[in-house]
C-alpha cells in the first residue's frame, strides 16, 4: 500500500480551460426543458460556471485533507481514503459509490460518521474505494472485472487494513457490490446497509408478474415504473452494449461528459428541487465531473458497466431457482430508501422481493444521491441501523 496525492497536472487544468472556453453547442429553435435531455441554454451556464467560478486546486485541496492510498489487490490499483476516527471503538464502515459518482460523493459525511459531535454516539473508522474503473483505481488491467470480483477485492482491502470484521454502506452500484458481499463474506460483515430509491428500483426491472398484492396508487406508479425503464434507461443500455463509442466521446469532450452526468443529476434528484444545482452542491458536482474528465472515466466506467450488466439479476422471476444450494450465514440489514411518500409503500413491496431487511427508512427529502442531498438523514440512519436502533 502507497499513500496517494491528488495532483492533476498544470496542463491537465489549462486544457479542461481551453476546451470550456472553446465549446461548441447545438442551435435550438423550440422551448427547451428536460424532457428530451439537458437543454443548451443551461449546459451553457453551467459550463462557464465550471470555466469561470470552479477552482479545482480548492476542490483537489479538499479531496487531499483525507488520508488516501493506492493498494495493488489481484493486479488491480485499488485507491482508496482511509479515515480513523478519535474515539475508541469505533466501527470499521466501508462506504461504497455507484455511477454517475465516485468517493468524492462521501465528503460531506465523512467528519459526522468519525468524529459526531456527541461523543456518546456511535463513530466510524471509514474506508472509501474507489471501484474499479472509477477514481484513481485506474487503468482497469484487464477484463472481468465484475462485481463479484470487485467485492472480492474490497473484502480483501479490509482484511489488508487489519479489519476482520466490518461494516458496509453502499448505493447504485455500490448497493450491488454489498449485497455480493453479504454473500461471499458473510463472516467478516457486522452488518449491510444501502441506500435505494424509484430509480434505482426501476433501473434493475423488479417487476413481479403478479400485481394483485398492489394497490390500485401502487399500480398506478409501477406503471410510471416500468414507462421509465422503457424511456429512462437508454444511458444503460448504450454504456453496456456499445461502451467503445461512447466511451470515445465522453473522453474526447467536456460538455459531453458535463451534460452526460448533468441529466442523471437532474432527474435522480429530489423531485421538488427545479436544477441539480438546487439539490446538490455545484463545487462538489463539478468535482465529480471534473474526476470524470481528468482520468477519462467515461470510458473506463463505461467497460465495467457493461462487465456488470452481462450479470443476470431476475429478483421479481416467480420461477427463479437458487445459483447454489450454499446459503451464507445470515447478515444484518437495513435500507433506506430516499423519495415522494407515494412510492414509500411500493418501493417497501417491492424491495421485499430480494428478502426482507432487518431494517426499513424511508425519508421524503431527497432522492438517488443521499450522500450530497441529504447527508444529515443518510448519517443519521447509517448510525441509528449500526446501534441497532
Amino acid at each position: 500500500m502507497k499513500k496517494f496525492t491528488i495532483e492533476i497536472p498544470q496542463q491537465e487544468v489549462s486544457y479542461l480551460n481551453q476546451r470550456l472556453a472553446n465549446a461548441r453547442f447545438t442551435n435550438t429553435f423550440t422551448e427547451e426543458d428536460w424532457d428530451k435531455g439537458v437543454p443548451a441554454d443551461y449546459l451553457k451556464k453551467i459550463s462557464a460556471y465550471w470555466l469561470n467560478t470552479f477552482d479545482w486546486r480548492k476542490q483537489e485541496a479538499l479531496l487531499n485533507q483525507y488520508p488516501q492510498f493506492i493498494a495493488e489487490i489481484d493486479n488491480q490499483h485499488i485507491h482508496y481514503l482511509h479515515i480513523k476516527s478519535p474515539q475508541p471503538n469505533a466501527i470499521p464502515l466501508m462506504l461504497i459509490h455507484g455511477w454517475p459518482g465516485s468517493f468524492a460523493d462521501f465528503m460531506q459525511v465523512i467528519e459526522p460518521l468519525t468524529n459526531p459531535e456527541d461523543s456518546n454516539q456511535l463513530a466510524f473508522d471509514l474506508v472509501i474505494p474507489s471501484i474499479p474503473g472509477f477514481g484513481f483505481s485506474v487503468p482497469v488491467k484487464e477484463k472481468g472485472w465484475n462485481m463479484f470480483r470487485i467485492a472480492s477485492a474490497f473484502t480483501t482491502l479490509m482484511k489488508q487494513l487489519g479489519y476482520e470484521k466490518f461494516a458496509v454502506h453502499g448505493g447504485d452500484m455500490g448497493a450491488g457490490i454489498v449485497g455480493i458481499m453479504s454473500g461471499i463474506a458473510a463472516y467478516n460483515l457486522i452488518g449491510t446497509h444501502i441506500n435505494s430509491d424509484f430509480f434505482a428500483v426501476a433501473g434493475l426491472g423488479m417487476f413481479p408478474s403478479d400485481n394483485s398484492f398492489f394497490t390500485e396508487n401502487e399500480k398506478e406508479r409501477l406503471a410510471w415504473m416500468k414507462q421509465y425503464k422503457k424511456e429512462g434507461t437508454a444511458y444503460l443500455e448504450i454504456q453496456a452494449t456499445r461502451p467503445h463509442t461512447i466511451g470515445i466521446c465522453l473522453s474526447d469532450s467536456p460538455i459531453g461528459q458535463l451534460a452526460w452526468m448533468l441529466e442523471k443529476y437532474k432527474e435522480w434528484t429530489d423531485a421538488d428541487t427545479v436544477l441539480p444545482e438546487n439539490a446538490v452542491n455545484i463545487d462538489q458536482l463539478l468535482t465529480n465531473v471534473s474526476l470524470y474528465w481528468f482520468n477519462q472515466l467515461g470510458a473506463s466506467s463505461a467497460e465495467i458497466m457493461a462487465e456488470n450488466m452481462s450479470m443476470a439479476f431476475n429478483w421479481g422471476d416467480d420461477h427463479a431457482q437458487a445459483a447454489s444450494q450454499w446459503t451464507p450465514p445470515k447478515v444484518q440489514s437495513g435500507i433506506a430508501c430516499f423519495g415522494k411518500k407515494q412510492d414509500e409503500s411500493l418501493l417497501k413491496k417491492l424491495v421485499s422481493l430480494m428478502g426482507e431487511p432487518d431494517r426499513w427508512a424511508f425519508y421524503d427529502r431527497g432522492c438517488h444521491f443521499p450522500a450530497m442531498e441529504v447527508p444529515d438523514l443518510l448519517v443519521n440512519d447509517i448510525r441509528q441501523f449500526y446501534s441497532g436502533k
